[in-house]
């Protein structure tokens, strides 16, 4: 069955939309002009009031007349930089699709620097200016220039405008720019009614009172005359603020003249500040939901609608709502029923939402229950942060809750705060084996998985959940696919049967398709193609990528469990093919868009590395070597996290030049029998230096690796130029096709490439010997190395000579490459002229 939609689906949010134009309003061109002077002339427009002025509704009509606009509304948790970052991010991204451009910016920002100048770039290949419009600014608190936003709003690229709207907040946090450039600011002068604009709406809506009585009660605040417009009669409060003043006119004024059944409906579903119409009608408990929710827009009653990517999302003015709250709250039987409802709605598709409801409704048993449903999935999803904030939300009303404290840990883990995480997991397990529990709790069996560092303790984690799953149905554990994503990446930093990850992301990967969750999908298929990569099957793992391509609509935020792995996976699958140049780009987009784990970028320095060691670029090398100083020290997670780094020194080492240092590296890690990749690329070190045995028994220590593609491969090269060495010609030509057949059929030509000159000859030999992979040899000995003599070739004479490593005949090749005879014989001379050689034998060998 598939699982009901969130609010917003997985598509473009409601957040990147502007609401669509309230019925009855009224053109106010001064207003939209003052914007628009103020846009033109400043990178940096601040539209600010307080609350109740309109002004997402004029900066909305100024939109609806500008062609490149990016919206972002902002909600209570965009105060995290990180968040606020991640949706300028997504909102620049939007306006792009939208605009039928390529997508700016696909990259988390981790770091805003990083992220600001990326931006900068990327705008610089846009013609046309983009307007940025973040509504409810003040949202994102008062630290909020110290981030990516502060960065643009203090020099924005040219071609980008921005537009921040927001309460008087705005104004505090940006006092230097009202003082130098006033005129950037447009504030509530400009924004509150004239009388002609007042005597314009009462045409539209005539009540018992005058406009010029509107306008004098009122001097033209916005939200106010709407009230009066729709209550029809002058105050007759005696509150001294305007809070007080909303209140009273809201309860007296609007909401009794209303008929009774949607005032009772506004009440009730004012306690949601967003909403469908499902929601509503569970909600307020009325089938007439949907066009109470059109009647109130149409009336004016401070609901905006927006149009989703399934149906319509209605949000509520955060004024009005307060004031409804606050009305409602006289009843709490009434409003605790309202929030009940909600939660019950909610808990499947917006479980941080129907916590929240449940903890207003009192319901603190619930709020707890549906969190014990739903944190791993959403831990090692997308909501790390929001996890982490429920959760200590919580521990305010029961601070000794242990299973609260260890789910904040393992949030805190995947946001990156790993000591913080270790501090809250100890207090819970020690209040654990305090309270005389007999049998472990599930979720202290699925924290060890975040939290453990070492290895055993890592298997021991493992295992016990491994159990758990054998013992529970799918009613048990509703996160299953998260669980089986923690399982996967367990058994990789256990490094046990590498077939076993792949096994737990194909479950993940089932049952995220089921689901019929797009998000949970890509993410899933991401994970599989990386555990495929790890088990060496680069074909499964490019159909998974292809997966994870075609959600190419979905955005996937790097900040999470995981965050890098369908790119990783990439890497991966291009290093092992040769290809340094596409594996190089993929490993930095890992490292660009890297966020708080440091797990897939401290793999994608290290692979940055010995990709740039197969190049022999010295820049390249030197670059890739400050890289890897990022690598941590200790083992972190039950990873071996020197051995990546060291091993790294030394493929650097070698390409310099320095090889002894390389090998005295590598000669430390002589038995490493569970990090297969680190293995194979410090046995081909001592390979090339020439040091086959070492080699071959560095190889052979991975046993429970040896049916790896990349390793056999490795391994049976290395036997079989040993071999060769040795005088044992048909041996080595043997276990070189059986290493030809392996790496064939996953495309593993990396332990063929240009720097491995005795694998080269043999396999120049083994052309003449005869093998079934013909094509796929040739295509391994095409690669040559940078500098070498045949870089003196031209393009046809290249064709010709890799012809001439095969075993073909000229005419055979004439034949192949569409030429005559003659012109195949005149490249041949050219050829051996300029690789200073005499006959075919002599060319084919030539590689340096």
């Amino acid at each position: 069955m598939a699982r009901p939609r969130r609010l917003t689906g997985p598509g473009p949010e409601v957040r990147f939309r502007a609401p669509s134009r309230q019925p009855g309003s009224i053109p106010r061109e001064r207003v939209t002009v003052a914007i628009t002077e103020a846009v033109g002339a400043n990178p940096l427009t601040i539209i600010s009031a307080p609350s109740g002025f309109g002004k997402t509704v004029a900066a909305t009509t100024w939109a609806s007349d500008e062609d490149e606009i990016a919206w972002l509304a902002l909600n209570s948790y965009d105060c995290d930089p990180a968040r606020l970052a991640q949706g300028v991010v997504d909102a620049l991204n939007v306006e792009a699709e939208r605009a039928g451009r390529a997508v700016l910016l696909p990259r988390d920002p981790g770091d805003p620097a990083h992220t600001y100048h990326e931006i900068c770039r990327a705008f610089g290949d846009v013609d046309r200016t983009i307007h940025l419009v973040v509504d409810d600014a003040h949202r994102a608190g008062e630290d909020w220039r110290r981030g990516l936003l502060g960065m643009l709003a203090e020099q924005a690229p040219d071609r980008l405008r921005i537009v921040l709207v927001g309460t008087t907040l705005l104004e505090v946090t940006s006092s230097r720019q009202r003082i130098m450039t006033p005129e950037a600011f447009v504030g509530a002068d400009v924004l509150r009614f004239t009388e002609s604009e007042v005597r314009q709406l009462h045409t539209q809506e005539p009540n018992g009172l005058a406009p010029e009585s509107i306008f004098e009660e009122t001097h033209g605040w916005p939200i106010a005359v709407r009230l009066m417009m729709i209550g029809g009669t002058r105050p007759d409060s005696d509150a001294a603020t305007a809070s007080g003043f909303l209140g009273d006119y809201v309860r007296e004024h609007v909401l009794e003249v209303l008929p009774a059944g949607l005032a009772r409906f506004v009440l009730d579903a004012s306690v949601c500040g967003e909403l469908t119409s499902d929601l509503a009608a569970a909600v307020t408990e009325d089938p007439r939901a949907t066009e109470m929710l059109e009647t109130c827009v149409r009336l004016g009653l401070f609901l905006d609608k927006f149009e989703g990517p399934h149906c319509p999302v209605y949000r509520w003015h955060a004024t009005f709502a307060r004031q409804c709250a606050e009305i409602l709250r006289a009843d709490p039987a009434r409003a605790a029923a309202c929030h009940r409802r909600a939660a019950a709605h909610l808990a499947g598709t917006e479980p941080i939402s129907a916590i929240a409801h449940s903890l207003r409704a009192g319901d603190t048993d619930i709020a707890r229950a549906t969190l014990m449903n739903h944190w791993v999935g959403l831990v090692v999803g997308s909501q790390a942060a929001e996890i982490e904030r429920t959760a200590t939300e919580m521990l305010r009303h029961a601070p000794d809750d242990a299973e609260v404290l260890l789910i904040r840990a393992c949030a805190s883990d995947v946001l990156g705060d790993h000591n913080v995480a270790r501090e809250l997991f100890h207090r819970a397990t020690g209040l654990i084996d305090g309270s005389g529990r007999q049998q472990t709790p599930a979720v202290l069996q699925l924290a060890r998985l975040f939290i453990a560092d070492e290895p055993a303790e890592v298997m021991r984690a493992g295992a016990d959940v491994r159990e758990m799953l054998l013992r529970a149905d799918s009613t048990d554990l509703s996160d299953r696919a998260a669980i089986n994503y923690l399982m996967g990446w367990t058994e990789i930093r256990h490094r046990g049967d590498p077939a076993l990850p792949v096994e737990y992301f194909a479950a993940a990967a089932r049952e995220a398709r089921s689901s019929g969750d797009e998000e949970l999908s890509k993410r899933a298929f991401g994970h599989l193609a990386f555990g495929q990569t790890w088990a060496g099957q680069f074909e499964a793992a490019r159909s998974s990528l292809a997966e994870v391509r075609r959600a190419q609509d979905v955005r996937l935020p790097w900040s999470t469990y995981a965050g890098g792995s369908a790119a990783a996976a990439a890497g991966y699958v291009a290093y092992w093919a040769g290809e340094v140049d596409a594996a190089l780009c993929a490993f930095t987009s890992v490292l660009d868009n890297g966020g708080a784990d440091r797990s897939f970028t401290s793999i994608a320095r290290m692979m940055i590395a010995y990709s740039s060691a197969e190049t022999g670029d010295l820049a390249a090398c030197r670059r890739a070597a400050i890289g890897i100083q990022d690598i941590p020290l200790e083992v972190v997670h039950g990873i071996s996290w020197p051995a990546f780094r060291e091993s790294s020194i030394s493929l650097l080492e070698e390409a310099v030049g320095r090889p002894d240092r390389a090998l005295r590296i590598a000669r430390k890690y002589l038995e490493c029998p569970d990090l297969p990749v680190v293995c194979v690329a410090l046995a081909g070190v001592f390979r090339r230096a020439g040091e086959y045995p070492t080699a071959l028994e560095m190889l052979r220590s991975l046993r429970t690796f040896a049916d790896v593609s990349y390793v056999k491969v490795s391994t049976l090269t290395t036997a079989a130029v040993l071999r060769r060495q040795g005088g044992h010609r048909d041996a080595a030509h043997e276990l070189c096709e059986a290493a030809l057949s392996v790496a064939a059929a996953e495309n593993v030509r990396l332990p063929f490439g240009p720097r491995e000159s005795a694998v080269r000859k043999l396999l120049q030999e083994h052309v003449h010997f005869g093998t079934q992979f013909a094509p796929f040899l040739e295509g391994c000995l095409a690669s040559e190395v940078t500098g070498s003599r045949v870089d003196a070739l031209s393009e046809r004479e290249r064709d010709v000579y890799h012809q001439l490593k095969t075993a073909r005949t000229l005419p055979e090749i004439a034949r192949v490459l569409e030429l005559s005879i003659n012109t195949v014989k005149t490249h041949q001379r050219s050829i051996y002229r300029k690789l200073g050689v005499s006959s075919r034998r002599d060319a084919v060998q030539t590689t340096v």
